[in-house]
């Protein structure tokens, strides 16, 4: 749900960034309607705005969840705030920003896994 000030982070593993590229896409209908992402589909998300949204496919996979957000827009105010709360293995990040996302996607698999949601501004 989009919510101005929030970014919600997912992390995961993929084999390439063509396969997150095909993830993450919306297609349309004839008509012009968009069809959700697999994210989309995933989380049971209708709808997030593209243009807030940031991915990234790590070649090298980093050693921490607070390396693979570096980089990313307000990381000064994320990285500190998702510090400690995923601790496994990742070569991709996903975030939405300006996003509420509350999880309700229990028993799907997804190359994703939801980490949670801050207020970043």
């Amino acid at each position: 749900m989009e919510r101005e000030g929030y970014v919600s982070l997912w992390v995961g593993g993929f084999e390439s960034k063509r396969d997150l590229d095909e993830y993450l896409k919306i297609e349309f209908t004839e008509d012009g309607d968009a069809l959700p992402s697999r994210l989309g589909e995933d989380f049971f998300i209708d709808y997030y705005d593209e243009d807030f949204r940031e991915a990234k496919f790590f070649e090298k996979p980093p050693e921490s969840l607070e390396e693979a957000l570096n980089g990313f827009s307000y990381d000064e105010v994320i990285v500190p705030a998702f510090e400690g709360k995923y601790k496994g293995f990742l070569n991709t990040a996903v975030l939405l920003y300006n996003f509420y996302y509350e999880e309700r996607a229990e028993g799907k698999k997804s190359p994703l896994l939801f980490v949670g949601t801050i207020r970043y501004k």
